[in-house]
C-alpha cells in the first residue's frame, strides 16, 4: 500500500465517525447541542464542516509523513489529499461568507459593535490556547531560554496574539514569525493563515453589506473578478472565495423552494463532482479557479439542503462539525507532538506507509476526544457570554464561525 492511497483515509474516516457516535451516545451535553444545531436553517453545513476539517487532518498527516522524508514541508504529493485540505479551506471561506451574507439579505443594519464582540469571542479563546500549547512546545524545544530579547520575543508572541490581522498580504512568514528562533507553523501546520482571513472578513462586512442589493453585489463581483484575473494577487483571490459563498446566498434564497436539490441523484451528481476535481485538475486547488467554481456548484446544492443520502445531518457529523474549530486548530499540533515522540523510538522516515497510517488513526482519535473536551470547556463557555447591549439593539448577525457548529 503506498501513502497516497485513498483507502486508508476512508477507513479512518468510518472510524472517526463511529468514535464521534459513541461520544455523542455517552454525553448528554453533545445531545443538547446536537439538538440545537438541528434547528439551524442550514442543516447540512455542519456536518460538511466535521468532514472538511478531516480533511485537513488527512492533508497534513500525509505532509508531515513527506516532511520527514524529506526535509521540507510542502503541499502533500498527491492530487486527492492536496484536494483535501485545500478545498476544504475553499469550502471554509464559502461557508462563512454565505451564513454571514445569507443574515444581511435579511436585515442589512447591524449592531457592529456586538458583532465584532461575538466574533472575538467565537474566534479567539481557542485560537490562543492552541497558542499558548504551541508557546510551550517551544519553549520545551529550547529547554526554558530565551535565545533572542526578551522585548523581540514579546512583540514575536504578539503578532501571533493578535493573528497576523494587520498584513493584507501572502508574507506569511512575516506576520507569524518564527517564535524564539522556534518555527512554530510547523508545530500547527501553519493553519492560522486562514484564521487571519476570516478576521479579515469580518473587518470589511459592515463596509460589504453596502453592497447587499443584487445590482451592486454583481458589480462588487465581477470587479473583483477582473482584478484578479489581472493580477493573480493571492489575497483577493482568497476573498473572492468568500465572495462566492455571498453569491451562494442569493441563490438560495431564490431556489429555496425547489426540492429537486434534495434528490439523490443530486447527491450522487455531487460526489462525482467532488471526486473529479484532483482527477481532472491539478493542484494547487486553493488558488485554481476552475476548482473553487466546481466547488462552488457542489456548496449551492449542499446549502440548498442536500444531505448527500443524510450523512451530513448524522448525529455523529453534527458532533464532528461542532468541534471541527478546535480539531481545525489542534491537529497539527497532536500530529507534530505524537509523530516526534514516535520518532525518538522508531524513525518516521522510512516507516511503512500503512505503519504510519495506524499511526495517523491514533492521532485521529486524539484530535477528535481533545477537540470535544476543548469545545465543551473553552469554545462553549465563551459562546454563552452575552455582550452588554447598546441603548437601542439592534438586530445581531450569525454567531458562528466557519471552523464549528458556528456561523
Amino acid at each position: 500500500m503506498t501513502l497516497t492511497s485513498i483507502f486508508p483515509a476512508i477507513g479512518l474516516s468510518i472510524l472517526f465517525f463511529g468514535a464521534a457516535k459513541l461520544v455523542v451516545s455517552r454525553s448528554v451535553f453533545y445531545q443538547s447541542a446536537i439538538q440545537t444545531a438541528n434547528k439551524a436553517q442550514f442543516k447540512a453545513l455542519d456536518g460538511l464542516r466535521g468532514f472538511l476539517a478531516l480533511g485537513v487532518f488527512f492533508h497534513h498527516a500525509v505532509v508531515s509523513y513527506q516532511y520527514f522524508q524529506l526535509g521540507i514541508w510542502q503541499s502533500a504529493p498527491s492530487n486527492v489529499y492536496a484536494f483535501l485540505g485545500q478545498g476544504a479551506v475553499v469550502f471554509f471561506f464559502m461557508i462563512t461568507g454565505f451564513l454571514f451574507w445569507s443574515k444581511i439579505i435579511v436585515e442589512p443594519k447591524f449592531n457592529i459593535k456586538r458583532f465584532y464582540i461575538r466574533r472575538a469571542l467565537r474566534v479567539l479563546p481557542a485560537y490562543w490556547f492552541s497558542l499558548a500549547i504551541m508557546i510551550l512546545i517551544v519553549l520545551i524545544m529550547s529547554n526554558f531560554s530565551l535565545r533572542v530579547s526578551l522585548p523581540r520575543f514579546l512583540l514575536q508572541v504578539g503578532s501571533w496574539l493578535i493573528c497576523g490581522i494587520y498584513g493584507f498580504s501572502d508574507a506569511d512568514k512575516v506576520l507569524f514569525p518564527d517564535i524564539n528562533y522556534g518555527s512554530v507553523g510547523l508545530i500547527n501546520a501553519s493553519v492560522q493563515w486562514t484564521l487571519r482571513y476570516e478576521l479579515q472578513f469580518y473587518l470589511l462586512l459592515p463596509l460589504l453589506a453596502w453592497f447587499v442589493k443584487p445590482l451592486r453585489f454583481i458589480g462588487l463581483f465581477v470587479a473583483l473578478l477582473a482584478c484578479i484575473l489581472l493580477t493573480r494577487y493571492f489575497p483577493l483571490l482568497t476573498l473572492m472565495n468568500f465572495m462566492f459563498g455571498m453569491a451562494a446566498a442569493y441563490l438560495v434564497k431564490r431556489f429555496e423552494s425547489k426540492k429537486w436539490f434534495l434528490d439523490r441523484r443530486v447527491s450522487l451528481g455531487i460526489i462525482f463532482l467532488l471526486a473529479a476535481i484532483p482527477l481532472l485538475i491539478p493542484q494547487p486547488y486553493i488558488s485554481n479557479q476552475w476548482a473553487i467554481v466546481l466547488i462552488f456548484c457542489a456548496f449551492v446544492f449542499i446549502a440548498s439542503g442536500n444531505d448527500l443520502f443524510g450523512l451530513l445531518t448524522a448525529p455523529a457529523s453534527k458532533y464532528l462539525g461542532t468541534i471541527s474549530y478546535s480539531v481545525y486548530l489542534l491537529h497539527g499540533i497532536v500530529l507534530f507532538c505524537v509523530l516526534r515522540l514516535v520518532n525518538l523510538v522508531y524513525p518516521i522516515k522510512g516507516m511503512h506507509p500503512l505503519y504510519f497510517w495506524v499511526l495517523a488513526g491514533v492521532c485521529g482519535l486524539l484530535v477528535i476526544g481533545l477537540s470535544g473536551i476543548t469545545y465543551r470547556f473553552i469554545e462553549h463557555p465563551f459562546l454563552q457570554l452575552k455582550p452588554s447591549s447598546s441603548a437601542v439593539k439592534k438586530p445581531d448577525i450569525i454567531q458562528t464561525n466557519f471552523y464549528s457548529a458556528k456561523k
